[in-house]
């Protein structure tokens, strides 16, 4: 009976993992011809930021994010502690170039995870809004639900486990009051422009 049991487990272990192999192994497959119609080479992004000043010890901004055709989705306008701000994208790569998340932003003397989560902004029941006034197809749109829902696990998914890559540009110098513009280089550099 023990060992009818141990059988069993093993079994229900093996199982598991195979099909998340397999599962893994098809959607990896299909993974550039889904993905290569939602990716940018090069260009300017959906996110902008204005800063208004530093005091003795804060720095304060404001953060909008857009969708495709320019909407202001949300805009975050608070203080962090510190002198710099962090804006802090994942990046996933395509054959023709890179599909890209705002994740969060956070200053030198605030840990990355301690940041202000950006993705809460643009997460519409599980969808990514930034995406949304683009006319996809049904299929393009569950892949980036999927994609979207492995972007959102960064922030709870221990480090152990690895981590997605991730881009960041630092605002350390800048006019007050101007609105910077975030950008993509073809190589997956992001960088900062005023308008």
């Amino acid at each position: 009976m023990r060992l009818m049991l141990k059988l069993l487990a093993l079994a229900l272990f093996l199982g598991f993992f195979l099909s998340i192999y397999l599962f893994g192994f098809f959607w990896y497959k299909s993974f550039d011809e889904k993905a290569e119609s939602l990716s940018l080479a090069s260009g300017s992004l959906p996110v902008s930021m204005t800063i208004f000043g530093r005091s003795s010890d804060t720095i304060s901004a404001r953060v909008n994010i857009y969708n495709s055709t320019g909407e202001t989705l949300a805009s975050l306008e608070r203080s962090w502690p510190g002198w710099e701000l962090i804006l802090d994208c994942v990046l996933i790569g395509t054959k023709k170039g890179w599909i890209v998340f705002p994740y969060s932003v956070y200053s030198d003397e605030t840990s990355p995870r301690g940041g202000s989560n950006l993705i809460r902004f643009y997460d519409n029941k599980g969808n990514p809004s930034l995406w949304e006034e683009m006319n996809l197809e049904k299929e393009q749109k569950l892949f980036l639900k999927q994609l979207f829902f492995i972007v959102k696990t960064e922030r709870w998914l221990p480090s152990v486990f690895g981590s997605l890559h991730h881009e960041k540009v630092t605002i350390r110098s800048f006019e007050s009051g101007m609105e910077y513009g975030l950008y993509l280089s073809e190589e997956g550099t992001l960088f900062l422009k005023g308008y």
